[in-house]
């Protein structure tokens, strides 16, 4: 239940951010997850993370700082919103962690998306309005969005399963040029500008995550 819960908060905090901030910036400051899922993974795994890690996570949270560009002119309320949808996600990749090794991977994704469902019909009663489709291009979209989104997120839970979160979270970051890429190419943004210099300290943040990862024992953090 607790899953589908912030699953659908993550949902909502995205798709807001979406509908006012640049695609790039958005996905950008998203990637922000794997550092919370290092540092979720010590409370709620009892994992060990060393000095070199809690410093890559520090610096990644810095690359988002200089990202959103707080007390800035182009600074926006709802840069903060990708950040929440990280910790909302990073927090659900973290409980996958704590199922049985028995317990199916679909079977996890078919009842965490049953509680996404009911809290996120919650959510609409509460808060939203009824908007009917549009169009069956529209509809097509739903659709796709669906398919494309379950099949992603049942790829995440199996990989979570099989390794440990902050081993496998910054791999996640190869989605940052794909995004630069997706945001040019259908939406005509660019923006570099506010992207650099904080983007590379976020790369950065979880390359040294990966490197310490491989360096370490089984047996002592890093």
């Amino acid at each position: 239940a607790m899953r589908g819960g912030v699953a659908s908060l993550a949902q909502l905090f995205l798709f807001t951010a979406y509908s006012k901030l640049e695609f790039a910036t958005v996905a950008t400051l998203a990637f922000s997850g794997p550092f919370f899922v290092t540092a979720l993974s010590v409370p709620l795994l009892g994992a060990r993370v060393g000095s070199w890690r809690w410093s890559a996570v520090v610096m990644g949270f810095l690359g988002v700082v200089m990202i959103m560009q707080p007390g800035a002119s182009i600074f926006s309320l709802f840069s903060i919103f990708p950040v929440l949808a990280a910790l909302c996600y990073a927090t659900s990749s973290t409980i996958v962690k704590l199922f049985p090794a028995d317990r199916l991977s679909g079977v996890i994704q078919f009842r965490s998306q049953i509680f996404s469902v009911l809290f996120s019909l919650l959510l609409w009663l509460g808060f939203g309005e009824f908007v009917p489709i549009a169009s069956a291009g529209d509809l097509g979209l739903f659709i796709g969005l669906g398919l494309l989104g379950g099949a992603g997120v049942l790829g995440l839970v199996v990989a979570y399963r099989m390794s440990q979160p902050s081993l496998l979270a910054p791999f996640e970051y190869f989605g940052i040029p794909f995004s630069l890429f997706l945001g040019w190419w259908f939406f005509a943004e660019a923006p570099l500008d506010r992207l650099f210099p904080g983007v590379l300290a976020i790369v950065a943040g979880g390359l040294v995550i990966i490197w310490r990862q491989a360096r370490a024992k089984p047996d002592a953090g890093a």
